[in-house]
C-alpha cells in the first residue's frame, strides 16, 4: 500500500472570442454597448466573470443608459454589478461560465459524493475497467493515520489481488480479454483506493459544492479538496465569490459559506 494525498489542479476556463464579442455588442447596442465594452473589457479580472457581466446586461439591456427606456442609471463597475447579482440570487447567469479541474489521488469514496453533483457538471474518471492497478494508492484518514490494523486490513486486500492477477498470462491475451479480467478482479478493491478524475463545473454549482462539501459535517477527504478549491476560485474569481467568507476547522481545513445563499 502507499499512502498518498490528493491533488487540486486548475486546468481550463471560460475563454472569451473578443473579437466577435466587441461586434455582437456593436450590432446589439451600438455605441452605447461599444462604449461599455471599451471601458470596461481591459480591467475585466477573467473571461468567466466578464462573460458572466455581459450576459446579465443583456437582459435588461443595461449597458449604459439610452439603450433601454427603463434603464436611467447603471452600475459602474464589476464589482458593484456582481455583487447586486449575489444580492438578488440571480444565479442563472453564473452558469454561462465554467472552470475544469484535475483532482489526482482521491478516493472513490470521494467521486461517489463528488457524483451527487451532478447538475452543472462534466465528470471524466479514471476506469478501473481499463486500467489494472500496479500497487494500491490509499489516502489515510486523519483518524486512521496510526492505526496497523487499518493499514494491514488493506495490504491483506492488496496480496489478495496480486495473488488473482498472477494466476493470468496476461502478456497472451488480447485487450477484450484484458478488459473483462480487470473488471471482475476490480469488485474486490477498497473504496479507498485512490482515482483520477477531470471535473467541469460552472460556477453556480461550483459555488453550491463548495457551501455543501466544506460543512464540518462533510466527509473530511472532500472537504480538504473543496477548501482548495475555494481558495482557488477566490483569488481567480474574487468578484464571483466576493461574499464567501472561511471559517478555520480543528482538522486544519476550512469551512466556506456565503452571505448570498441562494444563487
Amino acid at each position: 500500500m502507499k499512502k498518498i494525498v490528493p491533488k487540486v489542479y486548475l486546468i481550463a476556463e471560460t475563454s472569451l472570442v473578443k473579437e466577435n464579442l466587441e461586434k455582437m455588442l456593436s450590432d446589439h447596442g451600438g455605441d452605447i454597448a461599444k462604449m461599455w465594452y471599451d471601458s470596461t473589457q481591459a480591467a475585466a479580472s477573467s473571461n468567466g466573470e466578464y462573460l458572466i457581466e455581459v450576459a446579465g446586461r443583456m437582459c435588461y439591456e443595461s449597458y449604459g443608459v439610452g439603450m433601454n427606456p427603463n434603464v436611467t442609471k447603471i452600475r459602474g463597475t464589476s464589482k458593484e454589478y456582481l455583487e447586486n447579482i449575489l444580492l438578488k440570487g440571480d444565479g442563472s447567469i453564473l452558469e454561462h461560465s465554467t472552470v475544469t479541474f484535475a483532482f489526482l489521488n482521491v478516493s472513490r469514496v470521494f467521486t461517489h459524493e463528488l457524483a451527487r453533483h451532478r447538475v452543472g457538471t462534466a465528470i471524466s474518471q479514471e476506469s478501473l475497467r481499463y486500467v489494472r492497478p500496479k500497487e494500491i494508492k490509499l489516502w489515510v484518514p486523519p483518524e486512521m493515520e496510526n492505526d496497523k490494523d487499518f493499514v494491514e486490513a488493506v495490504e491483506t486486500i492488496e496480496n489478495g489481488y496480486k495473488k488473482l492477477e498472477k494466476k493470468y498470462n496476461w502478456d497472451s491475451m488480447d485487450f477484450s480479454l484484458k478488459k473483462i479480467l480487470t473488471s471482475a478482479l476490480r469488485r474486490i478493491l477498497p473504496d479507498g483506493i485512490a482515482t483520477n478524475v477531470i471535473w467541469t463545473a460552472n460556477h453556480r454549482t461550483i459555488r453550491h459544492v463548495i457551501t455543501m462539501r466544506t460543512s464540518p459535517y462533510a466527509e473530511i477527504e472532500i472537504r480538504k479538496v473543496f477548501d482548495e478549491v475555494a481558495n482557488k476560485m477566490k483569488v481567480r474569481y474574487p468578484l464571483i465569490y466576493q461574499d464567501f467568507e472561511r471559517t478555520e476547522l480543528p482538522d486544519g481545513t476550512g469551512s466556506w459559506k456565503p452571505k448570498n445563499i441562494k444563487v
